[in-house]
């Protein structure tokens, strides 16, 4: 008897250790834990990750059941403690991620970041210390080893794997994931149209955001898309005609970095008002509110919605249509259209060509020529490691000038206000006396509010710049963005943190009354005040509104980026485009050798200027405009030169002609 009993509690022992049953119950345990810690993360508070539990239980459930069913996949495996371990560990890497990026900005970590990644890297020094970078750096290594350790150390499983049963027990998971969904979504638990990407975190939980963030990209078929449908859409928009202006001014935009009037936060003070050309231009010229659609990072969809009038709500949650889809594909703007009236097509960017992939997009977008930072001269940074915006006036004016049988659209990115802002006192330059009711966030409000000072008197330097040379201008000045501040609601004049400020300086006259926009309305208001032809998405603004407005955004939008171009007879929207970069003819006028170096002399040469002979890149010196230098090299006869313009993660840009050595 007592062998017998024996017998029948290893019996028990192993049907628990090897039962498919045991295995998803390990599952569904390691799922609620995992779950409960993104949450604690993804919220920065222990107490507020526990709370989600009880304010929110079908979507922490919902939640759970996501990271169970990844789990679940470990069971197709021998090691299967491993498996659990790793996809565990992948969870738990994109909440700690989540984490660190929350401590930089407002916007929490979604699948477009790793589209990113690259312009993560490049700015690695201005949000990291050295120290730091080392410890990220032995971090990812701890990581890496300790999962080849596990590899090693973990047992295999020896019983049956049951790959049936856990078929089944995937495709149950897989069926009560979507249902869920279904059901969270028809009975508004949670949401698949995220209007503020941190609030959905939140509310919605990180598994599902995350998971949501991947799978949902681009813009979704119309359910009534088709050539018909088109065909009325164009005929009702190529009715409304509101041309008429025969005089053309220049155009130019301004997005300024989380730039706005920051004299009405609450608990805020400051000895002069920080921005007194805006100010005094708000009184003057037509202003008003502008909704955006990022708050703390997301410049590009800020962006893309000015130049395009289309909602880049309609893409995926957090996604940026300049990564995902207008680098590749055409799409009407701004720039197409002014572009057809005969104007000049300038971008203008203090920071790197490739961030937000700026470069593909604008060449797509028809831009003439793009000066980015690789392409500037004398420019002075902040404590941060971000260019100042003093010298966009010049390159402004440079654009202007590039083309003096012709108006010019000028489309300016700004970058000095950028973050992270320094905790450490005295890392700016001090033009405004600051403090906040809020000891911990003081310095960081000093640093910003005397980095927008500056970035106003930039504006005023380029009125008078602009009023100066005495051609017919429009200026277009607005924020893309608020800064990450930790602001709250009630600090804020509209109670809304997704609003900047917009002005539309100009010395034509335009007869506007204030307004509050949303960002893509903004270009529509414009035309509109000058009369000039509109495309598609601008018209769309004039005609419709609400739902239905949505609605024909939306059928334009497929119609032209993913779907047959039934409004533009098949063809791309905007023609095939070669854009070049910078406005400086960069170019060789001589080569020679003194004593135990080789010099070029040349024009517009600048830091990222670098000598190549016969395409091997040389360790250049950068002398000044006109000289670069190679220590310790000499030319040879025929050797072919070229000065290249290189960024910082080794990317050629553009080349002079080849000189040959004589």
């Amino acid at each position: 008897m007592e062998e017998k009993n024996k017998n029948l509690k290893s019996r028990i022992r192993d049907i628990l250790r090897y039962s498919i049953h045991t295995w998803i119950f390990r599952c569904l345990i390691t799922a609620f834990a995992i779950e409960l810690v993104m949450e604690i993360l993804g919220r920065r508070s222990i107490v507020q990750g526990l709370s989600f539990i009880f304010e929110s239980p079908i979507v922490y459930i919902y939640n759970t059941s996501i990271v169970f069913f990844t789990l679940l996949f470990a069971l197709f495996l021998r090691k299967r403690v491993f498996g659990m371990i790793v996809i565990g560990a992948i969870w738990m890497i994109c909440g700690i991620v989540n984490f660190v990026v929350l401590g930089f900005r407002v916007t929490p970590f979604a699948a477009i970041d790793v589209l990113m990644l690259k312009d993560t890297v490049s700015m690695i020094d201005i949000y990291f210390t050295k120290w730091q970078q080392v410890l990220i750096l032995i971090g990812a290594l701890l990581v890496i080893a300790g999962l080849v350790l596990l590899f090693r150390k973990t047992p295999k499983f020896e019983g049956s794997k049951n790959v049936k049963g856990t078929m089944l027990a995937c495709i149950i998971a897989w069926v009560f994931v979507i249902g869920m969904t279904n059901f969270g979504v028809t009975h508004n638990i949670i949401s698949d149209d995220f209007a503020n990407l941190g609030m959905a975190y939140k509310d919605y939980g990180f598994a599902y955001c995350f998971t949501n963030s991947i799978v949902d990209n681009g813009i979704s078929k119309p359910q009534n898309y088709s050539g018909q449908t088109m065909q009325d859409i164009k005929n009702e928009l190529d009715a409304i005609n509101v041309y008429g202006r025969t005089k053309k001014p220049n155009i130019i935009y301004i997005q300024l970095e989380s730039f706005f009037d920051p004299k009405d936060v609450a608990g805020l003070t400051m000895d002069k008002d920080p921005v007194p050309f805006f100010t005094r231009l708000k009184k003057l010229y037509p202003s008003g509110y502008l909704t955006v659609p990022a708050l703390g990072a997301g410049t590009a969809n800020t962006e893309f919605e000015v130049l395009t009038s289309i909602d880049s709500g309609l893409f995926g949650a957090g996604e940026y249509p300049y990564k995902t889809t207008v680098n590749e594909t055409p799409v009407e703007s701004v720039c197409s259209l002014l572009k057809n009236q005969g104007y000049g097509a300038y971008a203008i960017h203090n920071n790197r060509s490739s961030f937000y992939d700026r470069a593909n997009v604008y060449e797509k977008m028809g831009f003439d020529a793009f000066i980015s930072l690789e392409y500037m001269y004398n420019i002075e940074k902040t404590s941060t490691g971000w260019a100042k915006d003093a010298t966009l006036v010049d390159d402004i004016m440079k654009c202007l000038k590039d083309t003096e049988d012709r108006r010019d659209l000028v489309y300016t990115i700004s970058v000095q206000g950028h973050g992270r802002y320094p905790e450490e006192e005295g890392m700016y330059e001090e033009h405004v006396k600051v403090s906040y009711d809020n000891p911990e966030m003081e310095n960081q409000f000093k640093y910003y509010v005397n980095q927008i000072y500056e970035m106003d008197q930039m504006i005023g330097n380029l009125i008078r710049e602009l009023d100066k040379y005495g051609e017919d201008y429009v200026l277009v000045l607005y924020g893309d963005h608020l800064p990450t501040l930790e602001l709250t609601d009630e600090q804020l004049p509209n109670s809304n943190l997704f609003q900047t400020e917009y002005i539309i300086v100009n010395n034509i006259g335009l007869e506007l009354e204030d307004k509050d926009l949303n960002s893509d309305e903004l270009s529509t208001r414009l035309f509109e005040a000058l009369k000039m032809p509109m495309g598609y998405a601008q018209k769309a603004h004039l005609a419709y509104e609400g739902a239905d407005l949505e609605e024909k955004l939306q059928l334009i939008a497929y119609d032209m980026l993913f779907g047959d171009k039934y409004l533009y007879n098949g063809q791309n929207a905007v023609a095939e485009n070669v854009m070049r970069r910078g406005v400086d003819e960069i170019s060789i006028d001589r080569l020679e050798n003194e004593d135990d170096h080789a010099v070029i002399y040349g024009n517009n040469f600048n830091n990222f200027s670098v000598v190549y002979i016969n395409d091997d890149a040389k360790e250049t010196i950068y002398v000044d405009g006109e000289t670069l230098m190679l220590q310790d090299e000499l030319f040879e006869a025929e050797d072919v030169v070229t000065v290249r313009q290189v960024d910082k993660s080794h990317h050629i840009l553009s080349s002079t002609d080849e000189v040959l050595y004589e």
